[in-house]
């Protein structure tokens, strides 16, 4: 499912993927990392009318006039780009001009914009009837002025005798003004909920019509934070809805999927033969969902009504592929044939602002999950999307949103739980040796559960079995930058049922440092340098983001020769705050010092009130992986 994009800043436009990103020590939400330094351009004017007619038309006109500052904002606007969609929405573009530091004034003909059509990711096909009308601008310096305008009409809602719209306030860029006007007809029911902006709208009625208008003046450039949140979390904005209830989004939604939700002969002979061997309701529900997780191919056809509209469940069946309303739609129809009760599930993911339970609308969705109720009454959820998430998790976008889940024409809001840092987690365990000439060997083997294990399965799915190597290889080099790679295996890289397995091994000489009969030596473990980066900033304005709650497990054997004894050995280290907590332990018997730790971060969202916590608990982490043994030749 697509969201319907109401209002988008020129010239860029953020096609937003569902797609699992590197989970790993990096932001999980996708969301744009942005150089801080000058503003690129100054946005002088930025005013939006929309009007919603008697007959539900929705008609807005943009008038933009942007100041280009320097050589990045040249660039930023070297093209302006008009979205549209072919079938339901009209465009017009007024005229575009630039005017030059000296006054001079280039015309750009309207009529020589290019229509070409959205850009195609093929990891995460969509198909759709968006096109883009688009123009190169010549002539821009330093100090040039774009003046354009231009018109769009929505000619029919996508819910009949409602609308629901959104303005985002001049995007990142500093401002000088910014208004956002709405005009509806006289009496119509509306309510709304303002983002980050200080004062209420000013009303104005008359006869026919109720006018709604928000302006901001004079504000400095927004700029995001590394890890943080993006930019529709962070530009003051405002959403406007006249759907009553939620109830009425759930009987609009049922109206869609009446009559192609009904499993045919063929796909009902396949469900039985599916689950012919399973005894428990359990495994009947979990063959059904690695069914759909693993042969329904993902692809996205998102044209008008249809980015809503599911496919018949039996074409998605006989075609094995499907978006993500497809998706959930076939798994709780096939489940419901076994007895289990399953709704569709209207979700914003991550990437997107939180659904706002009082501000009913179908616009705040971009994706489509299942609901399972369960005998205790209460519901868990699954994304059959991902078809590298084992059943009974969630990937991270899913986790922790408002949802709107669709029961018989009924709609009930909940939330998706936010797992624990058990849930999401990497078991380490080492066995290693050192020589009295200082040479290292290990073998190594990791399990990954929950976020880790998702990204595994998709890289190993995704990936050569050279850049298998090259990932192992490069593992092992951030633990030992001269070792060299003498092993590796993957288990259950394909399997949704047991968790992904790494093993490998290397070789390192020279590891350890000698000083006459004393060698100085550091556990071979990673230490998370890049950590430091995440924490340079001496306080953050927005939250840590990554996206999980993440923890990790570490068991380290390393044996030395009988003639060495250990005559130092580090402190143990226990941290526990508010960001999480970092644990060692140290242990000699029989020749070989243990090596323990546990590293556990509540990463899912860490407040500004809590980034020193997370400095403390990082740092410190750092600080004790990086510390060494020092033995003596007896």
């Amino acid at each position: 499912m697509t969201k319907p994009l109401k209002k988008i800043y020129l010239p860029v436009i953020a096609f937003l993927l569902s797609g699992l990103l590197n989970l790993a020590w990096v932001n999980s939400n996708g969301n744009i990392c942005y150089a801080l330094g000058v503003a690129s351009s100054k946005i002088l004017l930025d005013y939006t009318h929309e009007t919603i007619t008697k007959n539900y038309e929705d008609v807005m006109s943009e008038h933009e006039i942007i100041k280009i500052i320097n050589k990045k904002g040249i660039k930023k606007y070297s093209s302006l780009t008009f979205p549209f969609s072919k079938k339901n929405q009209k465009l017009k573009v007024y005229f575009i001009k630039i005017i030059q530091p000296n006054g001079n004034i280039i015309h750009i003909n309207p009529n020589l914009l290019k229509t070409v059509t959205a850009p195609f990711n093929p990891e995460a096909p969509i198909f759709s009837n968006q096109l883009l009308k688009t123009i190169q601008l010549p002539g821009l310096i330093k100090g040039s002025i774009i003046d354009y305008k231009y018109r769009t009409v929505v000619i029919k809602p996508y819910m009949k005798n409602n609308f629901f719209t959104e303005d985002y306030f001049g995007g990142l860029s500093p401002l000088k003004k910014s208004v956002y006007k709405l005009t509806i007809p006289k009496g119509l029911y509306y309510r709304y909920a303002g983002y980050g902006l200080k004062e209420k709208p000013e009303i104005i009625k008359n006869s026919l019509n109720t006018t709604l208008i928000w302006s901001i003046w004079n504000r400095k450039k927004i700029t995001p934070e590394e890890m943080g949140p993006g930019e529709s979390f962070i530009v003051p904005h405002v959403m406007i809805s006249s759907v009553k209830s939620w109830n009425k989004v759930a009987l609009w939604y049922a109206h869609l999927t009446k009559d192609i939700i009904k499993p045919g002969v063929e796909l009902n002979n396949y469900i039985g033969s599916l689950i012919h061997s399973k005894k428990t309701k359990l495994e009947k529900i979990k063959a059904i969902y690695n069914f759909t997780a693993k042969k329904i191919r993902y692809v996205g056809y998102e044209f008008g009504i249809n980015g809503y509209k599911p496919s018949n469940v039996n074409s998605i069946f006989k075609n094995r592929f499907g978006d993500c309303k497809d998706h959930a739609t076939l798994f709780s129809s096939m489940l419901k044939q076994i007895g289990v009760n399953a709704y569709p599930v209207l979700i914003p993911t991550t990437e997107i602002p939180d659904m706002n339970p009082d501000i009913p609308t179908p616009f705040v969705f971009d994706h489509e999950i299942t609901a399972i109720k369960l005998k205790s009454g209460k519901f868990m959820f699954a994304d059959t999307t991902s078809n590298v998430t084992t059943f009974g998790d969630l990937p991270p976008m899913d986790q922790g949103r408002n949802v709107l889940i669709l029961v018989n024409g009924k709609g009930i809001t909940a939330k998706t739980p936010i797992f624990p840092p058990s849930k999401n987690s990497i078991s380490v365990k080492e066995y290693a040796s050192v020589s009295s000439g200082g040479t290292l060997n290990v073998k190594s083997s990791l399990i990954y559960s929950g976020a880790y294990d998702m990204y595994k399965r998709y890289l190993y799915s995704s990936t050569s079995k050279r850049k298998k190597k090259d990932a192992i290889l490069k593992d092992v080099m951030s633990i030992v930058p001269n070792a060299r790679l003498t092993g590796y295996s993957f288990k259950n890289g394909n399997s949704l049922t047991k968790p992904y397995i790494e093993n490998f091994s290397f070789a390192a000489k020279n590891y350890s440092g000698k000083n006459g009969s004393i060698i100085i030596i550091r556990f071979p473990l990673r230490t998370r340098t890049e950590l430091t980066k995440i924490t340079a900033m001496d306080k953050r304005k927005y939250p840590l983001k990554f996206g999980y709650n993440f923890s990790e497990k570490t068991a380290v054997y390393l044996s030395f020769p009988e003639n060495y004894k250990i005559v130092f050995i580090p402190k143990t280290v226990n941290i526990r705050n508010a960001a999480g907590s970092f644990a060692t332990s140290y242990s000699v018997k029989n020749n070989t010092a243990v090596f323990r730790s546990y590293f556990s971060v509540n990463g899912y969202k860490i407040k500004p009130r809590d980034y020193t916590a997370a400095k403390k608990l990082f740092n410190g982490a750092i600080k004790a992986l990086s510390n060494q043994i020092i033995m003596f030749h007896e």
